[in-house]
């Protein structure tokens, strides 16, 4: 009975969402026309014009080529999961957001030419969208192979998916204005090759993806991975680092010593009740230590650790040892300990 108010409710969402995300794109579309005003009539383009808007046009048919060559890696992943051990769904999936970025990342750069602003912005937002798609649908579906916030890491699933339909609609968008923007200064018949990054429209149906999710979690292989890092250069003292001398910071005068610092979980579970413990010591003073409980991190998170309180003793050198962890089972402990030395002004 459970399972069936899930998936009614599920069902439910996602038609909410899909219509919030057509009544979204119609009011981007409207703000981006009005936005814009593209030049008519221009029918004389310099060769340096022919040019530019040559070298805009294959710049972004690249950028789509590889666009559609991560979906369809992607697919390819998710379909072959039964295959693969989980650590390589981890990493074939990190891989994957990571060249989405670069794709985002690369568009942004490019400059287009005169009167394909509004096309060029679409185009923008459609990569926007595709790389956001990719960093959401990892952490939900690795907390969904644990039953982990089943019903919000479903429907996370699906709204990725949901993602992906608004992004190819928005395309089109894009494909229009940048005919319409060809055909106002006498280019007639600029096209641009497609792109379609959903694979089967029925991913965007949640009782599709809880199949899908069940099917996944039949399978044996996919091996756990845990471990956490401190990212020492992350690291920010209060007071705060005015200068270095050899191997020690030098920080500004103050009373009492506050460290925040980021810890990463770099396994594909979910981790509970992380230890970080803070060791503080200094020439002539008692060793003091502190420790801080991260009580829940998602796979690939980074969160902030802050311990206050520590007293400054000026002129005198310092250490701070911090060890996050280790959690059951972990493989690789070489960075969960960072030390720092550290002298406060007089």
């Amino acid at each position: 009975m459970e399972r069936v108010l899930l998936e009614r409710r599920g069902r439910k969402e996602s038609i909410i969402t899909l219509i919030v995300m057509i009544i979204v794109a119609a009011v981007i579309v409207s703000w981006l026309t009005g936005l814009w005003s593209c030049e008519s009539g221009r029918k004389d383009l310099s060769e340096e014009e022919k040019l530019s808007i040559a070298d805009y046009v294959n710049s972004v048919s690249v950028l789509i080529q590889q666009s559609n060559k991560i979906s369809f890696n992607f697919f390819i992943t998710i379909e072959k999961v039964e295959d693969i051990s989980r650590e390589e769904l981890d990493d074939t999936l990190s891989e994957i957001i990571e060249e989405s970025k670069v794709v985002s990342e690369n568009c942004k750069e490019l400059n287009p030419p005169q009167n394909f602003e509004v096309a060029h912005g679409y185009l923008e937002l459609v990569l926007d969208i595709r790389n956001n798609t990719y960093e959401n649908f990892k952490p939900a579906l690795f907390n969904a192979l644990q039953d982990i916030d089943l019903d919000i890491s479903s429907s996370q699933i699906t709204n990725s998916f949901l993602y992906m339909f608004m992004s190819d609609e928005i395309y089109k968008y894009f494909q229009d204005e940048l005919k319409k923007a060809g055909e106002d200064i006498g280019i007639s018949n600029l096209t641009i090759i497609d792109s379609k990054v959903l694979k089967d429209r029925n991913l965007t149906d949640t009782q599709s993806v809880l199949d899908f999710i069940s099917d996944i979690k039949k399978v044996t292989n996919l091996q756990e991975r845990r471990g956490v890092a401190v990212i020492s250069q992350s690291i920010e003292f209060d007071p705060k680092i005015i200068n270095e001398n050899d191997d020690y910071l030098i920080l500004a005068n103050g009373s009492e010593v506050s460290v925040t610092i980021l810890v990463e979980n770099q396994g594909n579970i979910v981790e509970k009740d992380v230890n970080v413990l803070m060791i503080y010591r200094s020439q002539d003073n008692p060793i003091e230590e502190k420790n801080y409980i991260i009580s829940s991190i998602n796979p690939s998170e980074q969160k902030a650790v802050t311990i206050s309180g520590f007293p400054a003793y000026p002129g005198r050198k310092c250490e701070l040892e911090i060890t996050a962890g280790p959690v059951p089972n972990e493989a690789l402990l070489t960075n969960n300990t960072v030390i720092y030395k550290f002298m406060i002004e007089n």
